[in-house]
């Protein structure tokens, strides 16, 4: 088949990124022809270095030779500009998409007749529905945890920035997807349940894959071998909630380390240094590795004694899976994808609500090794589920079937 990979930003190292590289490469392994389509521009040697992933023969189509440095949101509006050409001029028997943003494309879909895969990261269609308060009765104590995720956007200039995006989202964004798209997937069973009140029909679930397998040769470092430290992977901003990891670390007994690894921009910085003021003022030993390379996150990883994720509302939590595939056990708020899909519902790992739950998690952990032992190997026997390998087993499924 001749498919079409669209994805509104491939210059970048994130989780929606690292979908679309796998899809790629899962097609063009599997012998398929594929055209790859971005609103910008972008370096496709990058991917080799970031996912091992050769997009170096794929045909690409932009819209803008790069990203510009401001109103980032507003600029996947275009999405559908280079889609649509890339469609007239390919003919695809089908095309993969990870977001809502090609309306304007559906004429051609009856024109040219592919099929249509379209993949939900979170369906941003739910911040529009709850102008009707409807959304808000069904979804309850969930909609907090939706909302909590993209706080950032209810409060000063990100208000009105957020407000009038939604509004030209609107324009070009389908409604349901289920009544136009051949196939609808969701990264996670936390998501699915929102699609589902949303639109009432059940989603396929494929969760992110994840490179488990970079963390086998140092993964089942014992108890013993493995630093008094707590690791934390993700972005360093305000939404992964570094400082009530630092609030549960005051609260315990055992004191360990706190080792910050991800991605940090300028923007951040200011969170940054925060953090380490409070840190040292409530006496908690932080250490930061922004922007380090693959090799150097898995010796962190598997080298801390245990993973925290406090993220709330988290969509999937790639991060997670790397803790996980670490051998470390791993503590998650009891919320979004970390809890519903990763640890299923806290079986294979912990979970808290308040911050002295977690302090009273971590110091179990770190004093009771067979305690220890007992969710190493959860998180062990739990990783594979996520694996390259598996997500390429399932999308094949799904594509060719």
């Amino acid at each position: 088949m001749k498919v079409v990979v669209a994805h509104h930003l491939w210059s970048r190292v994130g989780g929606g990124e690292l979908v679309n590289a796998y899809v790629v490469k899962t097609l063009l392994e599997a012998g398929h022809e594929v055209i790859a389509v971005s609103t910008f521009n972008f370096e496709k040697e990058k991917y080799r270095e970031w996912f091992g992933v050769d997009l170096e023969d794929t045909k690409t189509y932009s819209l803008l030779p790069k990203m510009l440095p401001l109103f980032g949101i507003y600029q996947r509006l275009g999405i559908f500009i280079p889609l649509s050409k890339a469609i007239e001029k390919e003919k695809p028997d089908a095309v993969f998409i990870d977001c809502e943003l090609y309306k304007p494309v559906l004429k051609l879909k009856e024109r040219v007749g592919f099929r249509l895969l379209e993949y939900i990261h979170f369906p941003f269609h739910a911040f529009l529905k709850l102008k009707t308060n409807l959304l808000r009765n069904i979804l309850d104590r969930a909609w907090i945890e939706y909302w909590e995720y993209h706080r950032k956007y209810d409060k000063g200039f990100w208000k009105p920035y957020f407000k009038l995006w939604l509004k030209l989202f609107n324009k070009v964004a389908r409604d349901n997807p289920f009544e136009v798209a051949d196939i609808v997937m969701v990264n996670s069973r936390y998501i699915a349940t929102l699609v589902k009140k949303l639109w009432g029909s059940e989603p396929v679930v494929l969760n992110p894959p994840v490179r488990v397998r970079d963390f086998e040769p140092y993964a089942r470092r014992p108890f013993e071998k493995r630093d008094n430290a707590i690791v934390m992977i993700g972005r360093i901003s305000p939404e992964k909630r570094i400082e009530d990891v630092i609030d549960a670390i005051a609260l315990t007994e055992t004191k360990p380390a706190l080792r910050v690894v991800g991605g940090l921009i300028q923007s951040a910085v200011p969170y940054k240094k925060s953090l380490e003021r409070m840190a040292k003022k409530k006496g908690v030993k932080i250490e930061f590795y922004p922007n380090v390379s693959r090799e150097e996150l898995v010796k962190i990883a598997t080298s801390s004694k245990v993973f925290v994720h406090a993220t709330v509302g988290e969509h999937f939590g790639i991060a997670v899976v790397e803790g996980i595939a670490a051998g470390c056990p791993v503590i998650v708020h009891r919320s979004g994808g970390p809890y519903v899909d990763i640890t299923n519902f806290g079986v294979y790992g912990l979970s808290y609500n308040s911050i002295g739950e977690l302090a009273k998690h971590i110091d179990r952990l770190l004093t009771d090794p067979k305690f220890w032992r007992h969710y190493h190997e959860k998180s062990l026997s739990r990783a594979p589920a996520f694996s390259e390998s598996e997500f390429s087993r399932k999308l094949l499924k799904v594509i060719e079937g």
